[in-house]
């Protein structure tokens, strides 16, 4: 009997060991609950040496908890950082205590977040390939990357968003491929929360509509009716954001005021070349343009070879060097060989257009190989499309 195709998968692929396929299945999400708990254990279960931004965020929610005021520098009501995650240690600091005990439960939340996000890796493997084995080689390949648990005992962006950006691309495809178009919404929603934890991903905007563009042509009730129930969700979790910026600052921010992250990623060091930020988008836009012309072939290996080799070559610190190192090597290339792969097949040249601009707008920031632990899921999925051999031989065209 076929699946109705507005249906989410079922967690295993049925045959005769659908107990076997479920088992695998959870025992991968305990293995990374387990081992993010391990992690918290050996980094220091009430530790209280924070990292720079880790410090200043933890600050930020105590502020909006005591004094009511969003501030990332603490010199009175700012946009320098979008809401996402700052309201999310918030939320976890009202909930369980603002103390190093509360840490502590909101750090857990998080180990138990690393796993549901290795869970949605399956999911969205299956999901866009129709086979059980590529997300469960897709959700090990994640499971078994030390780097991630490391995270999950620092309150930073990282595991709260890889869990919201996951969530969204499962909703997104679930609406996409189903007849409700009030999930259109719902994953407008989620995707608005996702570009408040972490801006860059809104540059994908314009890829994830792109298929239903091409297969709709001149369908056109058909194709913008779903584009304005997402915006519609992108705009109700953004509102209060943008009113709060107007009434408080003054003007219209959309995302953060924050810039910098641009800047330091236009050369090595761009302060000893003796540049300087620019403060905006537009104005780093510029200097870059500026320094191509200037250096053409040093500053286009910088920003492509020079960053690449930081983001996914380096060792990570304070991980099991010889694991962390075989594991994002085998995602990252693997991972890039089945994303050109699937880049030209009829089917999935869509959502591997995402990860390609996905992963293309990174490089315009500061290279730091925490930025990109991100795409190593979408990676993931696309080398379990090359190592399962009957996936290629019976979907591509």
């Amino acid at each position: 009997m076929k699946k109705p195709r507005n249906s989410l998968p079922h967690l295993g692929a049925g045959g005769a060991f659908p107990a076997l396929q479920y088992g695998a299945l959870l025992a991968v999400c305990l293995f990374a609950f387990a081992i993010a708990i391990v992690y918290l254990y050996y980094f220091g279960l009430y530790n209280t040496n924070y990292w720079p931004d880790e410090g200043r965020y933890i600050a930020m929610a105590r502020r909006i908890l005591t004094e009511h005021v969003y501030s990332y520098w603490g010199e009175g009501s700012d946009a320098y950082v979008s809401f996402g995650f700052p309201l999310f240690l918030t939320a976890g600091m009202a909930l369980f205590g603002a103390d190093v005990k509360g840490l502590l439960c909101i750090k857990i939340l998080q180990c138990f977040l690393a796993a549901v996000t290795v869970f949605l890796t399956y999911l969205l493997g299956r999901m866009l390939t129709q086979k059980y084995s590529v997300g469960l080689i897709a959700a090990m390949m994640i499971a078994l990357n030390p780097v991630y648990y490391l995270y999950t005992s620092r309150l930073l962006t990282e595991t709260f968003y890889f869990f919201t950006m996951m969530l969204f691309f499962v909703v997104f495809l679930w609406a996409r491929r189903g007849e409700k178009l009030w999930r259109y919404a719902l994953a407008g929603a989620l995707f608005a929360l996702t570009v408040m934890v972490r801006p860059l991903i809104v540059v994908t905007l314009p890829f994830l509509f792109l298929p239903s563009l091409v297969e709709r042509w001149k369908q056109w009730k058909v194709f913008f009716t779903p584009v304005l129930l997402f915006s519609a969700g992108f705009i109700a979790v953004c509102l209060p954001w943008w009113i709060r910026n107007l009434v408080t600052l003054g003007q219209f921010i959309p995302l953060a005021t924050q810039t910098n992250p641009i800047y330091a990623g236009l050369a090595p060091n761009p302060d000893a070349m003796g540049l300087t930020d620019p403060g905006s988008f537009m104005g780093n836009l510029k200097l870059l343009f500026r320094l191509i012309a200037e250096d053409p072939v040093g500053t286009l290996h910088w920003m492509t070879f020079g960053k690449f080799d930081i983001f996914f070559m380096q060792p990570v610190a304070m991980t099991p060097e010889t694991i962390s190192t075989f594991m994002q090597g085998i995602t990252v290339w693997l991972g890039l060989f089945g994303a050109l792969r699937t880049l030209f097949t009829r089917r999935y040249w869509g959502p591997t257009l995402v990860f390609w601009a996905y992963l293309a707008a990174s490089f315009l920031f500061i290279p730091v190989s925490r930025y990109a632990l991100q795409y190593f899921p979408f990676m993931a999925i696309c080398a379990g499309y090359l190592l399962v051999p009957s996936f290629s031989n019976r979907e591509d065209p």
